[in-house]
């Protein structure tokens, strides 16, 4: 029996040494059939590696004559992906895109629609870090089925099973706590890159947390932000006291808004200093520095390695504490760039009006009472 050929794949070429140094980084390979075609990736970006794959099979395909009304059967997965990938080209993140899509032809490979079904997605979640990564990437590929379907490109829509969703965190920071982490990302200093010695102070990541605490903004709009306005990225204008949470001309998903907002007085004057010292938020060796490494670490080290808190607790922590205050929920929704559905369905417990008017009525008559 003839040997059955092995998908196009990403493939792990070992790094290299000679006299007990590094010569060459290992770095990912894309392997089809006999080629092989660097990424340019290490191996430590395998985000990148996955969309350089992405890329390579929406170039394969492109040119790839249409066959109207094929069957599941007939219809490879990857000439499905690669024409969702083709036809998604307004998406905010397409890196991002590209990389999932780039997971799911690894596993799929030169599989025919045929074999999707509740066993084999559920065989797909399991290898994958975690279920809502996988949960992720499969809405991607029941969109993909769907539109290949829509276009008129197979006469069969399979159905792509999904994980459940994650049940949304509801953990947040005290006051004391946000003071103990903002105090050990000040003193703290850490050993870095092998070396005994500590040498890397951690107080550029202190203003993160208090832009996070502040202003409930997610991660990467925060990390990216940059005190003087430039192309691509959310521009902090202390002049007028207003953060631009999208970049110009940004392409905002409807599910992750970011309105602009005046930024609160007490960090606003944080803000105004720091801006006069460096060029972004966070900024390591006059560069823009995603802090999610070092914060995980002092977290870790103030709370201890089985808490529940991650860096998007400083947005629930944010979005309660404002519900504490009692403020108008319109406002806080806003504010946060966040449905007024979602924090009523989430935080809403946390405001002191919740259910108020439900608790009066027991004070109305007795309880077990009917109502005349």
């Amino acid at each position: 029996m003839a040997r059955r050929k092995k998908p196009v794949r990403l493939w792990l070429f070992p790094e290299q040494r000679k006299d007990g140094q590094v010569v060459r980084q290992a770095t990912w390979y894309i392997k089809h059939g006999s080629k092989r075609f660097s990424t340019g990736c290490v191996e430590d970006d395998q985000t990148g590696a996955q969309a350089a794959l992405a890329d390579y099979l929406t170039s394969l395909h492109a040119e790839e004559e249409t066959v109207r009304e094929k069957r599941a059967s007939e219809t490879l997965i990857s000439d499905v992906i690669a024409h969702y990938a083709s036809e998604k080209t307004d998406v905010a993140k397409p890196r991002e895109l590209a990389a999932r899509l780039g997971q799911l032809l690894e596993f799929w490979g030169d599989r025919t629609l045929d074999v999707v079904n509740e066993g084999t997605c559920n065989a797909y979640v399991r290898q994958r870090s975690t279920a809502q990564a996988a949960r992720r990437e499969l809405e991607d590929f029941r969109a993909a089925v769907v539109m290949y379907a829509k276009h008129g490109r197979c006469r069969e829509i399979v159905l792509v099973s999904l994980p459940d969703k994650a049940k949304p965190r509801e953990e947040y920071f005290t006051r004391d706590q946000v003071a103990a982490l903002l105090w050990y990302l000040w003193k703290t200093r850490v050993a870095q890159g092998g070396k005994r010695t500590p040498v890397r102070s951690l107080k550029h990541i202190a203003p993160f947390v208090l832009m996070g605490i502040y202003t409930g903004t997610r991660s990467s709009r925060m990390w990216k932000a940059s005190f003087k306005r430039m192309p691509g990225r959310p521009w902090i204008d202390v002049e007028n006291g207003v953060f631009y949470r999208a970049a110009p001309k940004e392409i905002v998903a409807k599910n992750k808004r970011a309105g602009a907002i005046r930024i609160p007085g007490r960090l606003l004057v944080h803000l105004r200093r720091w801006s006069k010292q460096r060029d972004y938020l966070v900024e390591w060796h006059g560069r823009p520095a995603n802090p999610r490494k070092g914060l995980f670490g002092a977290i870790d080290a103030v709370f201890g390695e089985d808490s529940d808190y991650v860096i998007h607790t400083l947005r629930h922590t944010c979005a309660t504490w404002l519900m504490w205050s009692g403020g108008n929920v319109d406002d806080i929704a806003r504010f946060l760039s966040m449905s007024r559905d979602i924090l009523i369905k989430v935080y809403g417990h946390h405001h002191p009006d919740a259910d108020r008017v439900v608790g009066d009525l027991f004070m109305k008559k007795p309880g077990g009472s009917r109502a005349a």
